[in-house]
């Protein structure tokens, strides 16, 4: 891919398969034997394309048919890590997987989507497994992808401690709450930083867990069903650093820059908002005639 002259990054999908389709079409997406293409792109989900819609698992489909045939790449969602992290202890046992994934109530409909097929449950295991081979970021030709937060100094440490999927290396670090890795993994997936409290709370936490913008300008509209972010402790992105791309904060308005090399592509599709592509050309500064968005399509068959 180190010849692709334009990336198309796509916001949160969340299941929402038609609107995900119409706005492929309008990017210039044709699909195919090996899924959809457009000769010279490669589509970049930014993660979070489970959960909340109506076909997860007709979205996930899509997403891994075209990353496998090398149309498309993607980076781990904070929903994503959350079903690898309730399911991952349960894939030696089909039955065991199936219950663990159905306990959160938007999987209910992963699992059904795949419970009618023949051998469904075990292509979903296979879709799941999958998925923790998929990056924890991008650093591409002259541009980075994340799911919430380009925090340099947790993805270095992620590099140093060979973590860059949701392999059992990650899983384990994940696991030992409250360690370094953890809260860096917390900081790139979930976009949240930790406070230690001075006591244990009711329900055993010791920290202060909080969701937060990082970005250069304070200029972004949170969908009001989503979770409104505090300034992190760091906050800003260098001018000079290669444009990031994210998603995760269910923004809503007129898509925009949230600083000279900074875009944020979630724009509450998982709240019948919009979903949000920007196409970059490499070398090119960011342009807002470069966003591209579509209305979710709220009745699906």
């Amino acid at each position: 891919m180190s010849n692709t002259p334009h990336y198309d990054i796509i916001g949160d999908v969340h299941g929402q398969l038609a609107t995900l389709e119409t706005l492929l079409t309008r990017l210039g997406y044709r699909k195919g034997p090996q899924g959809w293409q457009q000769s010279g792109h490669v589509a970049v989900f930014v993660g979070d394309i489970i959960d909340k819609g109506p076909w997860p698992g007709a979205v996930l489909r899509l997403v891994r048919q075209m990353v496998d045939a090398g149309h498309a790449l993607m980076v781990v969602g904070n929903h994503e890590l959350n079903w690898v992290r309730d399911a991952y202890h349960h894939q030696d046992d089909l039955s065991a997987f199936i219950h663990a994934t159905r306990q959160h109530n938007d999987r209910q409909r992963l699992v059904d989507e795949f419970a009618t097929e023949e051998d469904g449950l075990a292509r979903l295991l296979d879709h799941f497994q999958w998925l923790r081979t998929q990056p924890l970021f991008l650093e591409l030709e002259q541009c980075r992808v994340v799911h919430a937060w380009w925090h340099e100094a947790s993805l270095q440490h992620l590099k140093a401690m060979g973590i860059r999927c949701l392999d059992d290396a990650a899983m384990a670090a994940y696991e030992d709450t409250y360690s370094t890795t953890y809260f860096a993994m917390d900081r790139v997936i979930a976009g949240c930083e930790h406070t230690v409290r001075p006591y244990v709370s009711a329900s055993g936490f010791r920290t202060i867990r909080k969701r937060v913008w990082w970005w250069p300008n304070d200029v972004a509209l949170i969908h009001p069903w989503e979770l409104l972010p505090t300034q992190a402790r760091e906050h800003g992105y260098p001018h000079n650093a290669h444009p990031t791309f994210f998603g995760h904060y269910a923004l809503t308005g007129t898509p925009l820059r949230l600083g000279r090399n900074v875009a944020c592509l979630d724009y509450a599709a998982a709240y019948g908002g919009v979903l949000v592509a920007y196409t970059h050309s490499l070398g090119m500064p960011l342009a807002l005639n470069n966003f591209m968005s579509v209305d979710v399509i709220h009745h699906q068959d």
